[in-house]
C-alpha cells in the first residue's frame, strides 16, 4: 500500500513539471515574463541600471540582455522535482506530504529567481576581469550557481522535513 501511495504522490508531483517543460518548449521571452521580469527587476535594483522590454527578445540593459535562455526553466523543473521527491520520501504522514509538496512550488519559483539573479550579477562581475569571459565561462558559472543553490536548498528542505518540531509546520 505504501509503495502505491508513493507512486501516486510521485505522479502527482512529476506530472506538472513534465507538462510545464513540454508546454514551454516553444515559448518566447513573452511567455516567460513571469520568470524574466522578477530577475530583471532585481538586477536593476542591484546594478542601478534600467532596462527596456523588447517583445520577443527580453529585457535589454546597457551592454546585455536578459532573454529566454536566462529564464531558468530547466532549473525550475529540476528544483521542483527535487523538492517534490524529498517531500514524498521524507514524510510518512499524508497531510505533511501534501503540505510539503504545495510549499515546494513557491519555494522552487523563488529559488529559480534567486539563482538566475545571482548568476547574472556574477556574470556581470566576471565580465570586468581580464580573460574571464566568453560562452564557456558563462556556462560554467551557470552550472556552479545552479548546482550550489540546488544542493543548499535540498539540504535545508531535507533538514526542515526531518526536524520533528518543524515537520508539523511544513
Amino acid at each position: 500500500m505504501k509503495s502505491r501511495q508513493a507512486l501516486i504522490f510521485t505522479l502527482l508531483a512529476i506530472s506538472p513539471a513534465l507538462l510545464f517543460k513540454w508546454l514551454q518548449r516553444d515559448w518566447s521571452s513573452d511567455e516567460l515574463r513571469f520568470l524574466l521580469y522578477p530577475v530583471q527587476w532585481l538586477v536593476a535594483v542591484f546594478t542601478g541600471q534600467s532596462s527596456v522590454y523588447l517583445a520577443g527578445e527580453g529585457y535589454k540593459f546597457s551592454g546585455f540582455i536578459i532573454e529566454k535562455s536566462c529564464a531558468g526553466v530547466n532549473f525550475l523543473v529540476i528544483c521542483w522535482c527535487t523538492l517534490a521527491y524529498l517531500s514524498i520520501q521524507n514524510q510518512h504522514q499524508q497531510s505533511i506530504k501534501i503540505k510539503a509538496l504545495l510549499w515546494s512550488i513557491p519555494l522552487s519559483y523563488s529559488l529559480c529567481i534567486l539563482a538566475n539573479t545571482f548568476r547574472i550579477l556574477s556574470a556581470l562581475v566576471l565580465q570586468r576581469l581580464p580573460g574571464v569571459h566568453g560562452p564557456n565561462v558563462h556556462e560554467a558559472l551557470g552550472v556552479v550557481v545552479y548546482l550550489s543553490i540546488l544542493l543548499l536548498a535540498t539540504a535545508l528542505f531535507h533538514h526542515f522535513l526531518n526536524f520533528s518540531k518543524n515537520a508539523k509546520l511544513a
